[in-house]
């Protein structure tokens, strides 16, 4: 769609696929061809799920690469699929209630799930009726009809709920100056935005086996997980990875005296690097504002 000259080195135009959606980007991300080649998908995503920039303002490249990596779109194929089943529980009301897709280039669903393209969604449906996680009641060559299974009921649950709880995972030091960051900084910043922490030393387990349990559990309940690498203990690289496994948001963040010996596993992260108490408190809340509440 070719845009219009905007002020400020930018262009404008109104999205087709959404009624009334004006889009505004800088000139250079505009006009790079092989950038939006690489992330056509992401970007589709983003606006058929309504996560992009408020009317009038600008998309700029930090921007769209801020959006893409808090919004968690799937990206393997069965991420897929799990968001496939989200979007029929969501859009259904009972049991059994079944959901046209259509096979044509432009259909919103396959955009807004996060598939590549409708071939990719009618590949990954038959996968999942085999699975025995969806059912599709007809297909012809203009689409299908598709429900839930009492199987992908329960795996759409159980995202849901994920997706629903208001448990923030704590994955940290344990040292006793980290503690009082927890107790002073960390914990109020959880709970001031509307949160509950979780963490590991509130739960007192007796052994080594009682507290791996109760740190899995713990991330298997929250909605996001903390983790914060000052000191780079093994375990919180651990937890992070496994949060992250489950498809869960991570919220990375270090000491600033201690970024410099991040492991490389994480350097691709963006991590909220902190002075004092203080600025950690506000860079989390700030964070938990734009990356979880979305």
């Amino acid at each position: 769609m070719k845009g219009e000259p905007y002020p400020n080195s930018g262009f404008q135009w109104y999205y087709p696929g959404i009624p009334n959606k004006l889009i505004i980007m800088q000139s250079g991300l505009y006009n790079d061809s092989e950038f939006w080649k690489e992330n056509k998908r992401k970007a589709l995503y983003l606006l058929h799920n309504n996560i992009w920039t408020k009317e009038k303002e600008m998309m700029t490249r930090e921007i769209f690469e801020s959006l893409v990596a808090s919004s968690n779109i799937p990206e393997t194929p069965i991420e897929k699929i799990k968001e496939l089943l989200s979007f029929l529980l969501k859009n259904t009301n009972f049991f059994g209630q079944n959901i046209s897709f259509k096979k044509i280039p432009n259909e919103p669903k396959c955009f807004q799930i996060g598939f590549e393209s409708k071939n990719e969604m009618f590949s990954l449906v038959d996968e999942a009726q085999n699975l025995g996680w969806l059912k599709i009641y007809s297909q012809d060559k203009n689409g299908a009809n598709i429900s839930l299974t009492i199987n992908g009921h329960e795996i759409a649950e159980r995202e849901k709920n994920s997706k629903d709880s208001k448990i923030a995972f704590v994955a940290m030091s344990f040292d006793s100056e980290m503690i009082k960051s927890y107790n002073e900084w960390i914990r109020p910043a959880i709970s001031e935005a509307g949160f509950e922490p979780y963490i590991v030393l509130d739960q007192h387990p007796e052994s080594d086996v009682t507290i791996n349990d109760a740190i899995l559990a713990g991330i298997k309940k929250a909605k996001f997980t903390i983790a914060d690498f000052t000191h780079h203990k093994a375990g919180v690289y651990f937890e992070a990875g496994y949060a992250l496994g489950r498809g869960q948001k991570v919220i990375y963040t270090c000491r600033e005296d201690e970024i410099g010996t991040a492991h490389f596993d994480t350097r691709n992260y963006q991590h909220l690097v902190w002075t004092d108490g203080a600025d950690l408190k506000k860079k989390l809340m700030d964070k938990i504002e734009v990356f979880i509440k979305v």
